[in-house]
């Protein structure tokens, strides 16, 4: 079990530094590029959900247009209404990545991995040498995510890992579970392309799986609290947003997780990855699409919030 449990490790680590290096190709979007973007697009909230969902999607980071919403804030560049549909967008958006995992796109792996570290490698054209990044991530992110898969086929034959998966069949512990993953990655797409590959290998069932997802979202909201502390009232206003988003989510979505599993099933029946990413992506749509028509009575219960506070001290 512990030589699994090693090489699961491992894959997990070849995963982050796919994401490490995809992202270093990506960081030609740099945080001044994504303030001008966020500024000139923040007028509505329909733009405002637009530019969050495909800034996200080309960063691949909640969490770091989260931060940079709190900064702008603190520098008087953004208020709660304007970043509210910039933060429902990138929880949308950052759930395209997991759709991606679930493709058996392993067979392109080693071609990505070799054209990726040519291009990478050569100094002859920067934007070349971003291009090899971007390939060379997701090469890696692919082969991480097959070391996990047979890393995990031997851990079935253990009772000591059907044991704990049965300790966390327990929603709470699994909501606790997705919280401190997300504290200690500080990216909810890795816990949620390790959920894909044990759903997958069936050493955890699908609803089990769902309050992890749950605890994810709210844990990746972490770092813009944390950064909120040192900021304004605009700021700590656009960072308790985040957190209640994902939390409104998890109280709606909790009660309803056998039947949300069963939903899942039903469109994906022989696809476990794929319904762990369609979760994913189904709780964060979901939950934009019951937030927003009441928005006005959320930004008054943080305005509260942040002024008694205020009022307090």
């Amino acid at each position: 079990m512990l030589v699994s449990l090693i090489y699961f490790a491992a894959g997990i680590g070849v995963f982050i530094w796919g994401i490490i290096t995809l992202t270093k190709g990506l960081n030609i979007f740099s945080q001044r590029k994504i303030t001008h973007f966020i500024k000139t697009f923040a007028g509505s909230l329909p733009k405002s959900i637009i530019i969050g969902f495909f800034i996200t999607l080309i960063i691949q980071s909640s969490s770091m247009i989260s931060v940079i919403a709190v900064t702008m804030a603190g520098a008087k560049l953004l208020n709660l209404k304007s970043a509210a549909g910039i933060i429902i967008g990138s929880n949308i958006g950052t759930t395209i990545a997991v759709q991606l995992y679930a493709f058996n796109l392993f067979k392109i792996a080693p071609y990505a991995v070799f054209v990726g570290s040519i291009l990478y490698f050569q100094n002859y054209n920067i934007k070349l040498k971003f291009a090899g990044n971007i390939i060379l991530g997701f090469g890696l992110i692919f082969y991480g995510l097959k070391i996990m898969e047979l890393a995990a086929v031997p851990l079935k034959k253990f009772s000591n890992f059907n044991l704990l998966s049965n300790n966390i069949s327990n929603p709470f512990w699994g909501i606790f579970i997705g919280i401190i993953t997300a504290l200690i990655m500080q990216s909810s797409n890795i816990g949620i392309a390790t959920l894909q590959i044990l759903t997958a290998s069936h050493l955890i069932t699908l609803s089990t799986a769902l309050p992890i997802i749950y605890g994810l979202n709210i844990g990746t909201c972490s770092e813009a609290i944390i950064l909120s502390l040192a900021s304004n009232k605009e700021g700590k206003k656009i960072a308790l947003f985040n957190i209640f988003f994902n939390i409104i989510g998890a109280i709606v979505f909790l009660p309803l997780t056998d039947y949300f599993a069963e939903f899942l099933k039903f469109l994906s029946p022989n696809n476990a990855a794929r319904q762990v990413a369609n979760a994913h992506t189904f709780f964060n749509l979901f939950s934009a699409i019951l937030i927003i028509p009441f928005l006005p009575q959320v930004f008054f219960m943080i305005e509260r919030i942040v002024d008694n506070k205020k009022n307090a001290k």
